[in-house]
């Protein structure tokens, strides 16, 4: 019975739980992204694809205005709710959904404004509308779902994010079949997200912290005009970057182009996806092990998840190196596929790198230190974007691969571990020089 007890622990405790959620919410936007891209491709033709593609890649990279303050929220959610600060936990919370809400309308105005100014004839008005009305819904959920993940419940927050996907997926199948176009597309996504959005009180379970009196304002204030959070800010726009190829290929090569990138690497997308969800369920467990002063744990966790991570990086790239024809023509049909078995091999690579890069950004963002990893993130980037410009009149859509492969393999890739290394020793000196911890 005691060793029923420990296995139960030990495999519906909050990490793997959480992982293992995290995965079935993935899971679901792999299987719908199976069956919905060839219906895209069928339903609105490779160009409004296209145009599909940019939109959500810009509606993605809107986030970098805000990231900072997801940073920062998480931090502070994380240590209140470990220090059984529950006031300030709903002072948090409520300021920064406040914020999130604001940032969205005023993006969501902006974006339409622009397009207004441009050729409607590439995208219709009330699909602009319905994206920018999709966006402040998604964002206010977000909020939610960020302080579920800061409470220790992840799980919940997971299975949020697993019935948005799946009501979408239903709902734009639907739609698009009776002829919906982009203004569908767009609609579902809002629609989807506000019916998930009225579950979120059942997934509290009644825990969520009650106010039984209003904390200070200023330190939250000061918190969030303090300079982490221009790091915060700085980490997720760079991070919002390296995943940006499709919106660069889309600027060179046009909205096709753009097109024949995703069909390439989206499935590699996913691969990367999968392997970075290892190190980020830990965000919020070495939050509050941070906020404890337990660096030992800390370090623990971190090599652990080092060993899990590079023991599936490498399989899952020679995997899609091999397999990606196959696959893609699987899934799209031979008329849709691509057949550049050299754009597999390079994105096979490239899972690789990017999955192992994403470990030691982690640990940065955990412990609200940046310096190291933002300046060689800041490198990446520019290095990327350069010879992803100069090598594009040759290489056409598969530069930004090889770009990144190039990059990684002069160096950055090494710098990565390192940084995460030596942030690793730092925090251990700095433990030795502390109280004992506190055992969870």
């Amino acid at each position: 019975m005691i060793r029923l007890s420990a296995l139960r622990h030990r495999f519906l405790s909050e990490y793997p739980l959480s992982l293992l959620t995290s995965y079935l919410a993935m899971a679901a936007g792999i299987v719908a992204q199976i069956f919905l891209v060839p219906i895209y491709l069928r339903s609105l033709g490779a160009k409004g694809f296209g145009e599909l593609v940019l939109v959500l890649g810009v509606l993605n990279y809107a986030g970098a205005g805000i990231l900072w303050l997801g940073g920062v929220l998480q931090r502070a959610l994380g240590e209140a709710f470990g220090k059984k600060d529950y006031l300030s936990f709903i002072r948090a919370a409520d300021v920064g959904k406040m914020i999130y809400v604001g940032y969205a309308i005023a993006a969501a105005f902006v974006g339409i404004c622009v397009f207004e100014g441009l050729d409607q004839s590439q995208f219709p008005t009330g699909a602009a509308i319905a994206a920018g009305l999709y966006l402040v819904a998604a964002y206010e959920l977000n909020l939610e779902r960020l302080a579920l993940s800061a409470a220790g419940r992840q799980s919940a927050s997971n299975t949020l994010q697993f019935s948005q996907i799946a009501l979408y997926a239903i709902l734009v199948i639907f739609t698009l079949r009776a002829g919906g176009g982009l203004l569908g597309v767009f609609a579902c996504q809002l629609i989807s997200v506000l019916i998930t959005r009225t579950f979120v009180r059942a997934f509290w379970q009644g825990m969520r912290p009650t106010e039984e009196g209003r904390a200070p304002l200023r330190p939250f204030l000061a918190r969030i005009a303090s300079r982490t959070s221009g790091e915060y800010f700085i980490a997720g726009a760079l991070l919002i970057s390296t995943q940006s190829d499709v919106l660069l290929v889309g600027w060179l090569g046009g909205a096709e182009d753009a097109a024949r990138f995703v069909l390439i690497w989206k499935i590699a997308e996913v691969g990367v996806q999968v392997l970075w969800r290892i190190p980020e369920m830990m965000i919020p467990i070495l939050i509050r092990l941070d906020a404890m002063g337990d660096h030992s744990s800390i370090k623990r966790q971190y090599l652990r998840v080092g060993f899990l991570l590079l023991a599936t990086a490498i399989p899952a790239g020679l995997i899609y190196a091999f397999l990606g024809p196959w696959i893609t023509k699987l899934w799209l049909g031979a008329e849709h596929a691509p057949h550049d078995l050299l754009g597999f091999a390079i994105a096979g690579a490239s899972i690789v790198w990017a999955g192992l890069a994403r470990l030691p950004s982690v640990l940065a963002y955990s412990l609200a230190r940046f310096r190291i990893w933002n300046r060689l993130a800041f490198v990446e980037v520019v290095a990327r974007f350069t010879l992803t410009v100069a090598l594009y009149p040759r290489f056409g859509y598969l530069s930004p691969l090889i770009a990144l492969n190039a990059v990684h393999l002069c160096g950055i890739a090494f710098a990565y571990q390192w940084s995460g290394i030596r942030l690793l020793s730092k925090n251990s000196a700095r433990s030795d020089q502390m109280p004992a911890p506190i055992s969870q």
